[in-house]
């Protein structure tokens, strides 16, 4: 079976099939007299099981684990239970505080007084999004195991520092860089002392560069 058609039994799209090979949940042979993959009704049935636990946001190495029987499936579910129960939490404290900025009349001035809250709630054992978990998972997405190597990959993204470092340089040169050098381009171009050509190239780059980035976030969101 080909991919389309094993994404299409599957409920998912072709690009969310590869994320899912890329991190070793499947692993499709290919065929005999043809490079293609050839999706079996094995694979088939691994990607419906990737589905159903992705609706409880099971994170893919675990989910990974439970396919390959490396863990068993109550203990994964018991530590997905936890997790839900602390980001219903989280939700509970966000949703709080937007009713308190809504009920007040939220203004710029305010911003100082709705940090006091959050703090004061926080050491009252309320909880909060927080933004490190988010940097995780851009990590964790980047697709930077096949630069360097899934081993290697795995055994950095251990480190909660290297991971971090890793979303922040993925920032860093996927949107900040280019969208600074493309700025600096265009000021150049309106002063007279730019290159049209290279006006066109940064634009060219930036684009492309920030949808890779949005694809990482669109994968953070849905498929991590």
């Amino acid at each position: 079976m080909k991919i389309s058609e094993a994404a299409s039994a599957a409920g998912l799209d072709v690009s969310s099939v590869r994320f899912y090979e890329r991190k070793g949940l499947i692993n499709p042979e290919r065929g005999e007299d043809s490079n293609y993959r050839d999706y079996t009704p094995e694979d088939i049935e691994r990607l419906k099981k990737i589905v159903l636990f992705r609706k409880i946001d099971m994170p893919v190495e675990d989910i990974r684990k439970m396919l390959d029987n490396e863990q068993d499936i109550g203990e994964l579910l018991g530590l997905q239970m936890q997790r839900l129960e602390e980001d219903r939490l989280k939700v509970e404290g966000s949703i709080q505080l937007c009713k308190k900025m809504l009920e007040d009349g939220y203004e710029e001035s305010d911003t100082d007084k709705y940090i006091s809250y959050v703090a004061e709630a926080e050491s009252r054992g309320q909880r909060f999004p927080d933004i490190l978990p988010v940097l995780d998972e851009i990590s964790l997405n980047s697709g930077f195991e096949s630069l360097v190597g899934y081993p290697i990959f795995f055994n950095l993204m251990k480190n909660a520092l290297c991971r971090r470092l890793l979303a922040v340089g993925i920032v860093i040169i996927m949107v900040i860089f280019p969208l600074i050098q493309l700025i600096l381009n265009i000021i150049r171009l309106i002063n007279g002392q730019g290159n049209l050509m290279m006006s066109l190239i940064w634009i060219i780059y930036s684009i492309m560069l920030i949808s890779a980035f949005v694809n990482i976030l669109h994968k953070t969101k849905i498929f991590s």
